[in-house]
This record gives C-alpha cells, sequence and structure tokens, in this order.
C-alpha cells in the first residue's frame, strides 16, 4: 500500500465513484470535489500528492475554471483531464503547470500508469530537493554536532519537505530564523523566502503589507502592490516574532489561516494564497493565550509541529566550533586564531544573548585586535564585550602613547563593529568628523 493521497477534481459523479474505486484497490487514499470552490477547500484540508482535475467544471462549464486552478495546486503534481478534441486546450494547461493529460473515457492501465509516473515524479523531485539543500548548505549557520543541535537538523530533514506549518520557539539569538531558512531549502518549494517582524510593522498597515493594496485604496496608494503573501508564492513566509502581534491584526491574520485566501485592501475578489507558513517566537503564548495577549485559535492554527532552538548555555558542546566559525567569518583574509586563555573564557562565560551575543562578540574582538598579531587574546575578548579598560598590569608596562594607541585602536574597531563599518556612524559615535576618524585610522593602520 503506497498511502499517497490523490484528489480526484470532476463534476461527473460516475467518473469519480469509478476512478475512485479503482485507484483505492490500488492503495492511494482518494479523496474528491465537484467544482473549483470544493476542490480548493479538499486541496487545503488533504494536502494530495497528486491532482486529477476535469478542467470544464461548473457552474460556467468553461475551462477557465479548472485553468485558474493549476498556480493555486502547484504543490502537488497535476494531471487535467480532457475530452479527446481538447488537445489545444491540454497544451495550454501544460504550459501553467499540468505534469500531463489525460482524454476521457481513459483506460484503467492507462490511469495506472500514469499516476504511477507522476508519482515517481514527485518523489523524485522531492530527493533531488533534499540532496540540493544539502549541497547548497541546507544547515548553513546551524553550526554544531551535539545533542540538541542534532535533534533540531533532524526535526528540518523530516519536517522540510512536508506543507505543515511550522512554529519555532527558542530564546532571543538562537537562530531562530537560521531554521526558517533551513526548513525553507529543506522543501520542494521553488518560491522566495519572506520574513516579516510582526512587531516592527504599525498595526494599521500590516493587512496592506501582508495582503496588497490596490490604486486608490487610500490615500497615497498611487499604484497596486502586493503583499508578502503574494511575493512569497509558491515559497515561504516567515512571521517572524508572532508573539508581538497586535490583537487586530491577529484576527486579519486567523482569517487568512482558516481560508487560505486573502483580499488585498481597497479589492472585493478574494485571492487564494500559496504558501508555506513559519513562524517564530522567543515568547510564552501560552501565558500569553491565558491572559488574553493572544488569540487561541491563531496558536493552534501556526503550531503545527513546533522546533525548540536550544539556548547556547544548553549546548556548550558547540561552542568551540561556533567560535571558530564567527572568527574565520570575521578575519576575513586576515589569518587569527584564539589564544588557550581565550578559548577558556569563551566557554567560562554565560551567555544570555544567546549565539548573537557569541558573533557579536567574536566580530568585535577580531576588530580590535592587534594589527601585528595573529591571536585573539582573553583580553580581546573582555574589552569586545564591554569589560571596560586594560588591567592595571598592562598599563604600568606600557608608555602614555602607547597605551593612548592601543585604546584609539580598540575605540575605532569597536564603533567601526557597531556601525557594520559605516565612517559616517562610527564617526558619530566616537564624536569626530568622518574625515578625522579616517586621518587617525591611516595613522593607527587600521583598514
Amino acid at each position: 500500500m503506497s498511502g499517497e493521497t490523490i484528489l480526484i477534481v470532476d463534476d461527473e459523479p460516475a467518473f469519480a465513484r469509478v476512478a475512485g474505486a479503482f485507484l483505492t484497490r490500488e492503495g492511494y487514499h482518494v479523496v474528491t470535489a465537484k467544482d473549483a470552490a470544493s476542490a480548493r477547500e479538499v486541496f487545503a484540508q488533504a494536502r494530495p500528492d497528486l491532482v486529477l482535475l476535469d478542467l470544464v467544471m461548473p457552474p460556467e462549464r468553461t475551462p477557465e475554471a479548472g485553468l485558474s486552478l493549476l498556480p493555486e495546486f502547484s504543490s502537488a503534481v497535476t494531471v487535467v483531464l480532457t475530452a479527446h478534441s481538447e488537445h489545444e486546450l491540454a497544451l495550454r494547461a501544460v504550459s501553467l503547470g499540468a505534469w500531463d493529460f489525460l482524454a476521457k473515457p481513459v483506460e484503467p492501465e492507462l490511469l495506472r500508469f500514469c499516476v504511477e509516473r507522476a508519482l515517481a515524479k514527485a518523489a523524485l523531485e522531492r530527493e533531488i530537493a533534499r540532496l540540493r539543500a544539502e549541497k547548497a548548505g541546507a544547515y548553513d549557520g546551524l553550526i554544531g554536532n551535539g545533542p540538541a543541535m542534532a535533534h533540531v537538523k533532524d526535526m528540518i530533514r523530516r519536517i522540510g519537505p512536508a506543507e505543515l506549518p511550522v512554529m519555532i520557539l527558542g530564546p532571543t539569538g538562537s537562530g531562530k530564523e537560521l531554521v526558517a531558512h533551513a526548513l525553507h531549502r529543506a522543501s520542494a518549494r521553488r518560491g522566495p523566502f519572506v520574513s516579516i517582524h510582526c512587531g516592527a510593522i504599525p498595526a494599521e498597515l500590516i493587512e496592506s503589507e501582508l495582503f496588497g493594496h490596490l490604486k486608490g485604496a487610500f490615500t497615497g496608494a498611487h499604484a497596486d502592490r502586493p503583499g508578502l503573501v503574494a511575493t512569497a508564492r509558491g515559497g515561504t513566509l516567515f512571521l517572524d516574532e508572532i508573539g508581538e502581534t497586535p490583537l487586530p491584526c491577529q484576527v486579519k491574520l486567523l482569517r487568512f489561516l482558516q481560508e487560505g485566501t486573502y483580499t488585498p485592501v481597497g479589492g472585493r475578489e478574494a485571492r487564494r494564497a500559496d504558501v508555506r507558513i513559519v513562524s517564530a517566537t522567543h515568547r510564552d503564548l501560552e501565558a500569553m493565550i491565558a491572559s488574553g495577549a493572544f488569540r487561541e485559535d491563531l496558536y493552534y492554527r501556526l503550531r503545527g509541529v513546533v522546533i525548540r532552538t536550544p539556548a547556547l548555555d544548553e549546548r556548550r558542546e558547540d561552542l568551540g566550533f561556533l567560535a571558530a566559525h564567527f572568527l574565520a567569518q570575521a578575519a576575513k583574509k586576515r589569518k587569527l586564531r584564539f589564544s588557550q586563555e581565550a578559548l577558556a573564557w569563551l566557554v567560562a562565560q554565560s551567555w544570555p544573548g544567546n549565539v548573537r551575543e557569541l558573533k557579536a562578540t567574536i566580530e568585535c574582538a577580531a576588530a580590535l585586535a592587534d594589527p601585528q598579531s595573529s591571536t585573539i587574546s582573553a583580553e580581546d575578548l573582555t574589552f569586545a564585550r564591554g569589560g571596560g579598560v586594560l588591567p592595571t598590569s598592562d598599563v604600568v608596562a606600557e608608555t602614555l602613547p602607547e597605551a593612548q594607541e592601543k585604546l584609539e585602536r580598540r575605540m575605532i574597531g569597536a564603533a567601526l563593529a557597531a556601525t557594520e563599518h559605516n565612517h559616517s556612524a562610527a564617526a558619530r559615535r566616537l564624536g569626530v568628523s568622518r574625515v578625522g576618524l579616517l586621518k587617525m585610522m591611516a595613522r593607527l593602520g587600521l583598514r
């Protein structure tokens, strides 16, 4: 028994009954629909692997209704059913995304052969997507092979190809967005990965951001503008920090998730969405539900499968690998390494900001490091993390100009690291002009 799900969309009860019984005996799970509206509903619920789609359906009895479903069913393999005289229509359907077509009446053996080939193609595409994801680095950024990260990677491998919604829970800075990206790369979806920070958009604008708007919908709407749902078509929509979503926006988001359709602001016709929803938060949503700050029905719509990203203190066995990776990224062409004392310092620290804090500390230390040295010291790391001034023993061993030069180099490096090497912004932080900063950098030998 193969167990794949097949959706038959046909308004002829006899064909749906006979074909359904035949495919059921072949070991498939069969669901049926008789028109476009019911097909959308059944497709959203059953998530079939294969669709047998009759293009001419009620109430209009024109092929446009069937053709309009093809983009919406892109996550499944679709075989269209046509009459013998509709060869041009079948070719048009193939150009819109159908994999193959069958002319009615369909011989049982031909139906079996076509279904087997179509499902084999789908399985092959999933495997190719998995291998490509591995080759391209589906786990890029998810550094570490300890038990906690091994579990996260196993969840991504198993859940990635599925169409289930995923909720990623974990503390701030633990890599939730990296997990979302990895899920997208491990899926068979060819569309883009689109992210939205749910707490960064005002409540009155979130509907337009998500669903888009039409020209003239409101003051300033000078042209049609697609929303993020349309931009992510065929891909993944990542709802970052979903716990920050205002309650009025939660209602609109719930309706979209329940119906699988959306209407642009100023529009009247609903449009079908084709996105996979991945959400993430560091908040305790169950506590928010109890306090009335988050809708329980929305929570259960979003939480298809839960992946928990561990805090850095829960995966200390990976800290050395992470530190080496971030140093290699930060140093670029310069060959830097940690001293033994620096490694011991890293392991001994608590990291409440998790991987994000570790990365920022190492980037700052690499920028502050003595250009004449190839080693990152524990002192470099302490200062980069905000540990203050140099130890007294170092100060008394230096002349005042040497200490002043070292302090200038560290402060300039810290300002550049904090502003992502934006000279103007770094100069403002230091209280000097941009030209003055560049002269100081040239004098100190800083690039």
